[in-house]
């Protein structure tokens, strides 16, 4: 609870509090359709998470408390469901094999839902979509195990197959992690039901996950891994595709020690200062993280018979990161990745410690799991407590991570915004020494240069040319990723929006120069470099060439076309081409999302 004192952090502001098209006001449909059709992307769409922050919107704003609140609540179904499912598999494990009892369930729901890991998934606004998508698997795999179940006794199983169906889909609607369910549910076949059926092994249900296995292989082989391939795919990264395999090995290997010895200093929130592995041995903790998984795999092998939980445990924590620890481009580490993940571990540790503890009476086993339960209770408490509250979350992730440039950006951001409009306040000149220095860290992102740029032009003090220099350096670094189109457009903001804001035309001209040269494909690059000479410039046929170029480079960004359209409205443009552009976007545009700006096209 005094989590959701909190705000809002990182993800959160480009994906909901900046971004208009999720924030229902009224009960009109086409608000609601464009509310869940908008927003967070992914390669399949995310409508359900979208739709739960639209009804959070509607009824309470854009309050991070009842955002929070709202993902608590399902994080608390989660638990409820994590203790049917590991109720219904503890029972299905033979007495002689270690099974484990309903105590033990509530106990692994409790370390599950309390373990500090969790934290930054639950009040980290936007992660609702891993939360969703945890809801989904855990209500299909319990389906999943009642369908067998029925299966087995000769039954009607039919209607439970749709329900694991339908909840996988629900699933698919909060995220992509709910695609590991099948994978998840052939463990379960691997270690605890072992295909069994009503008169033996069931040969066609085995049938089914061998065929289901081969198509995943072949969509593997012949989509996911040449598009990862693609000399494109990590143009944004600051690694190459090997380069993310090898280094997830260490990357594992801390997610397992963040799991084991949850300790609040190691839960450091951002990893974007985490070492790429270029080999084996660089850094060594790559093969360190090698053997220790090839550790875990054998061990999980060689208990499948005698200790299944164990198996089913390692096997769980591996699915888990099935996704994200694969050959996507995607950043190398991020802890709200182990939300399913972690109950593997916990499952593989549960059955361990029972067997280690098979000597003890069953009062004394419960003081021990009891005991272990409140310890992570008392972790968690200490992390949520820093989560209370933003500039003490950020202070606490810069200290534990100094080298951030992210956690050390987020801290002078938040001084700033503390110091307010006192020139003479304290708070002040340490944020912009906080700038200064994550402006000085080995990073891509220009973020703590398009800071100090706009604090200084804000105060009337001259921006020093290293750190105009150190700006475009990092958008030339590489093609522009969100951080990159953001500073730029933060700063080209701060020029056209704020009159205080003071800025070196020529410096802010020669940074999107820079931009343009590094990104010639790039629509939003030369859409914000349009705004740049409409507004600053104030080359408006220099202004429509660049939108004109924008809406090529993206035609289906219906947005470029109407920014185009205004400008040549205001311009007094070819009459002919303004009306070819309203007739095509109103063609497209069936919920008139951008109606309120063309009628500003439309002669008076």
């Amino acid at each position: 609870m005094p989590g959701l004192q909190g705000g809002f952090i990182f993800d959160d502001f480009p994906n909901l509090v900046e971004d208009p098209d999720w924030k229902v006001t009224s009960l009109d449909w086409r608000e609601w359709h464009r509310a869940i059709t908008l927003g967070i992307s992914s390669s399949i769409g995310r409508p359900l998470a979208l739709l739960s922050f639209s009804i959070n919107y509607y009824l309470t704003g854009l309050d991070p408390f009842w955002l929070k609140l709202t993902s608590l609540g399902m994080h608390l179904l989660n638990a409820i469901l994590v203790f049917l499912l590991c109720d219904r598999l503890f029972d299905l494990v033979d007495a002689s094999k270690g099974r484990l009892g309903r105590f033990a369930a509530v106990l692994i729901a409790l370390a599950w839902a309390l373990h500090p890991l969790q934290v930054s998934t639950v009040l980290y606004v936007v992660q609702r979509m891993e939360v969703g998508a945890g809801t989904g698997v855990l209500l299909a795999l319990l389906a999943y195990l009642r369908a067998r179940r029925v299966q087995c006794a000769g039954g009607r199983s039919w209607p439970w197959w749709l329900l694991a169906g339908v909840a996988t889909m629900g699933g698919l609607g909060f995220k992509e992690t709910a695609l590991l369910t099948p994978a998840f549910a052939f463990l379960i076949e691997l270690c605890v039901l072992r295909f069994r059926g009503k008169g033996g092994v069931d040969r066609r249900l085995r049938a089914v996950y061998v065929v289901g296995l081969a198509i995943a292989v072949l969509v593997f082989v012949l989509q996911v891994l040449p598009a990862a391939m693609h000399p494109s795919a990590y143009l944004g990264r600051d690694f190459t595709l090997g380069q993310r395999l090898l280094t997830q090995l260490h990357v594992l290997l801390v997610y397992l020690g963040q799991i084991v010895l949850p300790w609040p200093d190691r839960l450091l929130f951002y990893y974007d200062n985490f070492p790429v592995s270029r080999s084996l041995l660089s850094p060594v903790s790559t093969l360190v993280g090698l053997v220790v998984l090839v550790i875990m795999g054998a061990g999980a092998w060689l208990a499948r018979a005698r200790w299944p939980l164990v198996s089913l445990g390692i096997g769980w924590f591996f699915v888990g990161h099935a996704l994200t620890s694969n050959v996507w481009p995607l950043e190398l580490a991020f802890e709200h990745r182990n939300y399913l993940a972690l109950l593997g571990v916990l499952i593989a540790v549960s059955q361990i410690l029972a067997v280690a503890a098979a000597s003890m009476d069953r009062g004394a086993q419960r003081i021990v799991g009891v005991a272990l339960v409140t310890f992570l209770a008392v972790l968690c408490a200490l992390q949520v407590n820093t989560w209370a509250d933003p500039f003490r979350l950020a202070m606490a992730l810069s200290t534990r991570n100094p080298e951030s440039a992210r956690a050390s950006y987020e801290l002078g951001k938040g001084m700033l915004e503390l110091a307010g409009d006192d020139r003479g306040s304290p708070l002040l000149h340490v944020g912009l020494r906080q700038l200064e220095h994550a402006s000085s860290l080995p990073s891509r992102s220009p973020l703590p240069e398009q800071g100090l740029i706009i604090v200084m032009s804000r105060l009337g003090r001259p921006v020093p040319a290293v750190t105009w220099s150190r700006f475009r350096e990092k958008l030339a670094a590489g093609p522009a990723g969100a951080e990159q189109v953001n500073a730029l457009y933060g700063v080209l903001q701060c020029r056209v929006q704020v009159e205080s804001c003071q800025l070196d035309d020529q410096e802010l001209f020669q940074s999107f120069v820079v931009a343009l040269e590094r990104n010639p494909s790039s629509a939003v690059i030369h859409s914000l470099y349009a705004n740049f000479a409409w507004s600053v410039l104030g080359d408006r046929g220099l202004a429509i060439e660049m939108m004109r170029e924008a809406s090529r480079l993206a035609p289906r960004n219906l947005q470029y076309q109407v920014n185009l359209a205004q400008y040549l409205s205001a311009a007094g443009g070819d009459p002919g081409e303004l009306e070819t552009l309203r007739k095509r976007i109103a063609n497209v545009d069936k919920m008139d999302r951008f109606r309120e700006q063309m009628s500003e096209t439309k002669p008076e």
